[in-house]
Formats: structure tokens, sequence, C-alpha cells
């Protein structure tokens, strides 16, 4: 009767073997598939680049930064914060 159950939990280490191989097998799998759908998707997407020139003066005065780009726009709005808690919305049924 021993060698029944000694070889039913060898055969059961066995396969809990297999299964922990296969889960890391599965696992590392998922993530280059992440990576390979990411690197495709940042390839096959469009999109456009843009560059900011900016010179700057240094000499024994204070220097000056100017940096000009003609996507950008200035905004008449003044940048505000408050200290009061935030409110969220949700559903608008």
């Amino acid at each position: 009767m021993e060698d029944t159950t000694k070889g039913r939990v060898q055969a059961r280490d066995a396969a809990m073997r297999l299964l922990n191989r296969l889960t890391v097998g599965v696992a590392f799998s998922a993530i280059a598939g992440v990576g390979v759908l990411g690197l495709v998707s940042a390839q096959t997407i469009p999109g456009t680049t843009s560059t900011a020139s900016s010179t700057t003066t240094s000499s024994s005065t204070p220097s000056t930064s100017t940096s000009s780009s003609s996507s950008l726009g200035s905004s008449s709005t003044p940048v505000s914060s408050s200290s009061s808690s935030g409110v969220a919305v949700s559903g608008g049924s």
C-alpha cells in the first residue's frame, strides 16, 4: 500500500512541476506579447513631432531664455489654485 501512495505522491509532484513550468511560460509569453503589441502600435499610430527652439545667453548679467513654438498660443485665463475639496459627478442620466 505504501508503494501506491508513494507513486501517487510522485505523480502529483511531477504534475505540479509541469503546471508550474507551464504557468511561468504563459506569464513570460504574455509579457512579451504585450511588449510586441506596444512596439507595433507605437510604430503604426501616426503622430507628429514638434521641436521648440530656445536660446539662452550667458554672461555676467542675468541670463534670459526665450522659446518659440507655432503650435502653442498664450492663454488669457490666469491659473489659480483652491484648497477646497473636489467634487466628482458621475451618471448624468
